[in-house]
């Protein structure tokens, strides 16, 4: 099995367990009971955790830490990976994301409320993805053309002004527009209107899509399933998991050409309360 690093995982109970598993094949007599024992934890527990039945506790983090011998660095990110994972809102979730990636050398702005404006229109984060990928000076028409559906030239130099005057674009020396930082976050303010019509705007143009792309050029699928209420949680952070490993792709990736918008969506269709029929 290859080893990947701590900061390559987003799950912390699959790196649990591939942790665990590579310590099998370092020292001479490891199993769950044998860590049980020196955390001085339930073994059952700690099984149980990994395979994503229950979340590991606050309290076990540092001593957990210390016995897969992980460096300073290497302890502040299990616990932001473990806090992330056990996070029970969006803010939270993205607090803790936030602070991985600052630990894994991620530039990281995060949006201040009167800088929200950045997603009144959708085409805003489309123009500044295009500029990030390409060599951009004065060509607005080609700018707006690069957009699908087309942005107006007029919006295009609207957008570029926008981002200039939110300090997320500058120019280079040789007088290209460049972007300021490599990843945007909406911080504590995520929920706000402005962020909500973003989300609606970008769920239109999903909508848009079935008829203005060939299939080749999305993914757009539909599945009803039925779950327990129980298990939402552990749905979202499935998500969340799929969100963020896409994200980490997409900042590795070189020579990008294209830029993509995801929705997911996961919402409830029918929610049973006393379905039985009464006698």
């Amino acid at each position: 099995m290859v080893v990947k690093s701590i900061f390559d995982y987003t799950d912390y109970r699959e790196w649990l367990r591939d942790a665990f598993e590579n310590f099998k094949k370092r020292k001479t007599v490891v199993s769950w009971r044998y860590m049980g024992m020196k955390l001085k934890a339930d073994p059952g527990n700690l099984l149980r955790i990994s395979q994503g039945k229950i979340h590991l506790s606050v309290k076990m983090i540092k001593p957990m830490a210390i016995f897969f011998e992980l460096n300073e660095k290497e302890t502040a990110f299990w616990t932001e990976l473990v806090y992330f994972g056990r996070a029970k809102t969006d803010k939270e979730a993205l607090d803790h994301y936030e602070k991985m990636q600052v630990l894994k050398g991620v530039p990281l702005k995060r949006l201040e409320s009167n800088e929200l404006e950045f997603y009144r229109c959708w085409y805003y984060n489309a123009i500044r993805s295009v500029i990030g990928i390409s060599k951009f000076k004065n060509n607005y028409k080609a700018l707006a053309e690069a957009c699908t559906p087309p942005i107006t030239e007029k919006e295009a130099k609207e957008s570029v002004a926008l981002l200039k005057s939110l300090k997320m674009i500058k120019k280079n020396s040789e007088g290209f527009w460049i972007v300021s930082d490599s990843f945007v976050s909406t911080g504590g303010n995520w929920r706000s209107d402005a962020v909500k019509n973003f989300q609606k705007d970008t769920i239109l143009l999903a909508h848009d899509s079935l008829t203005n792309h060939p299939p080749s050029l999305r993914d757009i699928s539909t599945v009803t399933m039925t779950f327990n209420m129980d298990d939402i949680g552990l749905l979202r952070e499935k998500i969340k998991e799929f969100r963020t490993d896409l994200l980490r792709l997409s900042q590795e990736g070189t020579n990008d050409s294209a830029v993509f918008q995801l929705n997911v969506q996961l919402f409830p269709l029918a929610i049973l309360k006393n379905t039985e029929e009464k006698k």
